[in-house]
Formats: C-alpha cells, structure tokens, sequence
C-alpha cells in the first residue's frame, strides 16, 4: 500500500496512533484493549482490522499484537510525534532563528530550559541569561552577541573579576557603534586583558554563549530584543555550539587593543 496513504491513514484518527502505542506494550483483545483507551469496541474492532489489512498487527492466543512490521511502524511514528512536540515547545526560539544551521537539533533539546519572552514579563530571558551567565563554572567564555547591552556587560564584568576570559565575536557594526558611544570605554575593556574581540565582517542575527559545559543561545527579533534563551548542557547542543562558534571566529579579525597591555602581556 502507498507510503502516503499510511501516513494519512495514522493522520486521520488519533485512536490509531494510540492503539499502536498500546499494543507496543503488551497484546491485548478488544475489549481490554477498549478499556485502556476508554474508547468504544467497535472503534477498536474497527482499528484493529485496518491494521491488519495493512500487516501490522495480527491475531492471536493473547489477543491483537503487533507484526515486527508494526512495531517498526509505531517506533517511527513515536518518534515523529515526539519530533513535533520538541519543535512546537522550542518554536519561539527556531522562530526567531536565522536559519536551520543556527537551530540546534529539537532531539538534543529534551533537557534544556527554554525562557520566552511574555507580555507580561518581556525581559524574561534576558533576566534569565544575566543569572545564568552569574553562575557559570567555567574558565574561558566564548560568545557571539548581535547586540550591546549594559546587562550583559555588568555580568560578564563579574566573571572577569573572577578571573574568566571571553572571547566575543560581533559584526563590524555593532563593534563600530560601541567604539563611537563611548570611545574611552572601548578602548579601555579591549585593552585589560580580559576580553578577546573579533570583528565579524557581515551581520550576526543570533545570540551565543558557551561555558566549558552550558551553552546559551539567544533568539532575537528583528528590533534586536532578546525573544527566547535557550539554557542547555547536553553534549550533543555543546559540540553543536562550539563548531558555530569556531565557524564565526574564523571569518572574523581580531581587534588589537589600542593601548598597550601592562608589563608587555601578549595576547596570544
């Protein structure tokens, strides 16, 4: 039978995809199988026939149970499920997302903490971001920042007081914005040793931020408001944001400080 009629076929009713999940677990008759679902028999005796029309399920001394056909056809379709439900609950970070190689994979995600921003409560993620940047466990920071702001730097100020080095990659504009606003400010982080700046020749519409084991992605709108953060520590989301980064770092040149570094300290 056609692939696409299958995929309609489990589309159609969610009883179907529920009574394949059912009989994953254990064979089952009918009239068990209808009081596990709390739907009627005959929905039941109904489903049940259509999967044996198709091969999936069969009859036998310990009731309806899956063919290995249909146990891979309910792995998958689980599966598929499980995919969409990530990706709605991740939806207000991959929204705002540049594209799919800046969106880390919905799998990897299942652990993670998501913060959106709220009608009530717009700065949330970025309340969210200033906490978690403060408790960090890390040596070196690496990070990929669209925007300036005066939260960010005061966390990341207290890190460096702790005696953690960043690595911070922006576009050529937003670094040339900084250095207009306050000139002797620029100069004087660029210069204390603490920060390592890259200027990045074209625009950067994402946020990051990398520990030795947290990764922060920012999510923003097109007004260069922080909309989600996403706070995530599995493996799979780190080496993910460590290759971006990496990817990032070697497109751009580094910003020499304009004021010597005391007692002759190199940078590299």
């Amino acid at each position: 039978m056609p692939t696409r009629d299958d995929v309609r076929f489990l589309a159609d009713s969610p009883d179907r995809f529920r009574l394949l999940a059912r009989l994953r677990e254990r064979p089952g008759s009918p009239r068990d199988l209808a009081e596990d679902l709390s739907v009627s028999r005959r929905t039941v005796q109904r489903n049940l026939s259509e999967l044996g029309e198709r091969g999936w399920a069969e009859r036998g001394d310990g009731g309806y149970s899956l063919t290995t056909t249909g146990r891979l056809v309910a792995e998958e379709h689980a599966s598929y499920v499980e995919a969409l439900d990530l990706l709605a609950e991740f939806d207000p970070l991959y929204r705002h997302l540049p594209d799919r190689d800046h969106a880390p994979d919905p799998q990897w995600l299942r652990d993670a903490t998501l913060v959106v921003a709220e009608p009530d409560n717009p700065q949330a993620p970025v309340h969210h971001y200033v906490t978690a940047l403060r408790s960090f466990e890390t040596r070196t920071i690496r990070m990929i920042s669209p925007v300036l702001s005066r939260l960010f730097h005061d966390a990341h100020a207290d890190l460096a007081l702790r005696g953690v080095h960043t690595e911070l990659v922006m576009s050529a504009t937003t670094i040339e914005r900084a250095r207009s606003l306050n000139p002797a400010e620029f100069d004087a982080v660029v210069s204390a040793g603490v920060l390592d700046l890259y200027r990045y020749p074209d625009g950067v519409d994402f946020g990051l931020t990398l520990g030795d084991r947290r990764a922060l992605v920012g999510a923003y709108d097109r007004d260069g408001q922080l909309r989600a953060c996403l706070d995530a520590t599995a493996d799979e989301v780190l080496s993910w944001a460590e290759t971006l980064f990496e990817r990032y770092r070697s497109g751009a040149a580094r910003v020499d400080p304009p004021i010597p570094l005391p007692f002759g300290r190199s940078r590299d």
